[in-house]
């Protein structure tokens, strides 16, 4: 062996002594694989979690989140299928209510995603009176905020007609046909809508309201309360990353694979959602919560209410966001 062969084996050996302390820190922190399932990408309150996989926010994280699309995940999740969900207001109440050992870890969005879109020859919310509007279905928390909001602008609800219509589908075309007066419409048909000369309002304008919960059994919450800090901090992160100007265009890119819209229609979706602020950044609201608990029992939504407080656990976010 030569002089020099001993000098290189010391500084290879001290090059990968560095990448271990140094290089590979990213890679040595505990990694955590979660089950999370919720509300697919056409939905605007799930947009953040989308931001956060694929910005790998999460990974830096050391979290690996196996997402499934599901409109039954609160039952999912109390029956062990997954570890974490984002779901809304009114099954997490009802949860709640019926005993579920859940708590609420982040508050994802607490503004309405849904558009009021006008009929022709209806210039303004007073016009309705008299009138029919289409809605999912009769008694559901948005044709109930929906009324709040039209009594809030001066309307007299009892004079208005709501008809069950169907989903955005079906609601856009009884509006393009002229079969009702106005309706609520997600935002890809509300963009449609406005595209076709229809007049729209946001309710996130006009409500601050729980609408979007991340949820999970508080068992595994507690048992895993690491996870759910490095979640957290991934989602806020991810969050933060799209109210910033300067990301809004690779927002647009990104989030059109994952909601499967033309970059068009993401493009207006995505401005509306930043200028309403439809996604929060502050801490679960315990009064929020049971304003809005005291309010369902109110219209017959809940048999009776519940203290939120034993239900939102802001320790987590205040681990994650510290």
């Amino acid at each position: 062996m030569t002089r020099k062969q001993p000098s290189m084996l010391f500084a290879a050996l001290c090059f990968f002594i560095l990448l271990g302390t140094h290089g590979g820190a990213a890679y040595s922190q505990p990694h955590y694989r979660l089950k999370a399932g919720g509300f697919g990408g056409d939905a605007i309150t799930s947009w953040p979690v989308y931001i956060a996989q694929e910005k790998m926010l999460l990974a830096r994280e050391g979290i690996q989140l196996d997402f499934t699309r599901s409109y039954d995940q609160m039952r999912a999740l109390i029956g062990g299928s997954f570890d974490i969900i984002v779901d809304g207001i009114s099954t997490t109440s009802l949860a709640a209510e019926k005993g579920a050992d859940i708590v609420v870890v982040y508050d994802l969005s607490h503004r309405p995603s849904e558009f009021i879109s006008l009929g022709r020859n209806i210039y303004k919310l007073a016009d309705l009176e008299g009138k029919t509007i289409g809605i999912g279905r009769v008694g559901t928390v948005n044709h109930l905020l929906l009324k709040q909001n039209l009594s809030k602008n001066g309307v007299d609800v009892g004079k208005i007609s709501f008809r069950t219509t169907g989903g955005s589908n079906e609601r856009f075309a009884a509006l393009y046909n002229g079969q009702v007066s106005a309706t609520l419409l997600s935002t890809a048909h509300a963009f449609r809508a406005q595209q076709e000369g229809f007049q729209i309002i946001s309710l996130a304008k006009e409500l601050v309201f729980p609408w979007t919960y991340i949820v999970a059994k508080r068992p595994w919450a507690e048992t895993n309360s690491d996870a759910v800090i490095r979640f957290l901090r991934g989602l806020h992160r991810a969050t933060s990353w799209l109210y910033d100007p300067a990301n809004f265009q690779e927002a647009v890119k990104t989030l059109t694979k994952a909601a499967r819209l033309d970059e068009t229609t993401m493009a207006w979706a995505l401005k509306a959602s930043i200028e309403t602020r439809v996604y929060n950044l502050d801490k679960p609201d315990v009064r929020m919560l049971q304003l809005a608990v005291d309010w369902y029992v109110s219209q017959r939504l809940l048999p009776k209410a519940f203290d939120a407080k034993f239900v939102i656990d802001g320790r987590y976010y205040d681990a994650a966001v510290k």
